[in-house]
């Protein structure tokens, strides 16, 4: 795959990644009594960080072959 077909590619992936964010945000917000928001803030942030790791492992072993 060509450089310009990845960047691509991550920049479409990481503009639907957005868009699900703030689609999603506040969903699971509905009791200010326990800060139910910020524990949906942190939710998503440790769902797009597993998806982090996730991608940069799978890159890395794409390229051991080379």
């Amino acid at each position: 795959m060509s450089k310009a077909r990845r960047f691509l590619v991550c920049a479409v992936v990481t503009v639907v990644g957005w868009l699900g964010y703030f689609v999603c945000q506040g969903m699971f917000s509905g009791y200010p009594k326990y800060h139910s928001q910020l524990l949906s803030i942190v939710g998503m942030a440790l769902i797009v960080l597993t998806g982090g790791v996730a991608w940069a492992v799978d890159e890395h072993r794409m390229h051991d072959d080379d």
